[in-house]
């Protein structure tokens, strides 16, 4: 693994590990998610559940760990996915989209986010009814 990491990276994420291991290895999918996002990594709920599933369900020790780093380091950076999307979605190139169109993208589409969710992020980006993208790309990247 040295190949993909430094010593002292190694080192951080076993600190990492080390914190949300209990009995030295990682019980559950939120476990897992936890010790990645600490680390800076974004997976999804499906991704970490993903992830268990090819370890046929059974507990994460530190070296199908690191290789779960590894993955993930390598995975595409989120922002510029979304970055990407919202050009996909801009038709008129505006750089903006109606409220009703994210809400609707946003409850129905990935990891589905509540109507309480939604109602926060529009109250933070919404204009006039719109959602400008570099409001939107500026509040997720917070």
């Amino acid at each position: 693994m040295t190949e993909f990491f430094s010593q002292k990276q190694i080192d951080e994420i076993r600190e990492c590990f080390n914190f949300y291991a209990t009995g030295g290895v990682l019980k559950t999918s939120s476990q897992l998610r936890c010790a990645l996002r600490s680390l800076g990594y974004s997976p999804t709920a499906a991704k970490t559940q993903e992830y268990y599933k090819k370890q046929n369900k059974k507990p994460i020790e530190f070296a199908n760990f690191l290789d779960i780093c590894k993955d993930e380091q390598n995975s595409p950076d989120p922002l510029t996915e979304i970055i990407k999307a919202l050009s996909g979605l801009d038709r008129n190139k505006t750089r903006a989209m109606p409220s009703r169109e994210l809400a609707a993208i946003l409850s129905q589409v990935g990891e589905r986010m509540s109507p309480e969710e939604i109602k926060y992020l529009l109250s933070k980006v919404e204009v006039n009814g719109m959602v400008p993208h570099q409001a939107l790309i500026e509040y997720i990247s917070r």
